[in-house]
């Protein structure tokens, strides 16, 4: 017997996907739900069906859930980009849990008025530094380490632009497991409200 867990029931209610996905996406009533791990897949899953919503003239608001472990930075940025643009009203919830590119995702369009970020009462967040794995030769280690190196730059730049972190606070935790409640993400300027 197959029994569902709370969020396939939580799913069900939102009228959005199946468990085998990472995205869901229920163009009907403009929502999108980011679940699971972030992977190349959040560009055709997500990305796509977003900017679409956005541009097709109606106007409409849109919701991004999250609900996600993190997942790959490179990938997730690319949403970053996308909501710190959008032209239209947009409200991204945290259902359960932001955590590292999740997080980071949630972060984005604070200088967008056109979007506003909420949470529940449980709801948790967590920053922390990446994560990589190399292999190769030295020379390839050491280039592709030197890469990660300047995302990482680039990535701390976007977080103090887009929360209320001060570098000192975020120096602090950069190389720890920085979980928030919701109550912390507030203070944070990591979302506009609690629910």
């Amino acid at each position: 017997m197959n029994q569902k867990s709370m969020d396939d029931d939580l799913l069900d209610v939102l009228g959005l996907g199946d468990d085998e996905d990472e995205v869901f996406v229920d163009a009907d009533n403009r929502r999108i739900l980011i679940e699971g791990e972030i992977t190349q897949k959040i560009v055709q899953q997500a990305v796509m069906p977003l900017i679409s919503m956005d541009s097709d003239g109606t106007g409409e608001p849109i919701e991004i859930f999250i609900h996600s472990l993190g997942g790959s930075a490179l990938d997730g940025l690319v949403l970053c980009d996308v909501i710190d643009r959008l032209k239209t009203q947009t409200t991204i919830i945290v259902l359960g849990y932001a955590f590292s590119m999740g997080c980071i995702i949630l972060s984005a369009g604070k200088h967008n008025p056109n979007v506003h970020k909420v949470c529940y009462p449980f709801s948790v967040g967590l920053l922390h530094d990446g994560s990589s794995n190399f292999a190769g030769s030295v020379g390839d280690v050491k280039d592709t380490y030197k890469f990660y190196n300047k995302i990482d730059s680039k990535i701390k730049k976007y977080i103090l632009h887009n929360t209320n972190i001060t570098e000192k606070e975020y120096n602090a935790m950069e190389r720890k497991q920085w979980y928030m409640d919701a109550n912390t993400m507030l203070k944070y300027g990591l979302v506009d409200e609690i629910l």
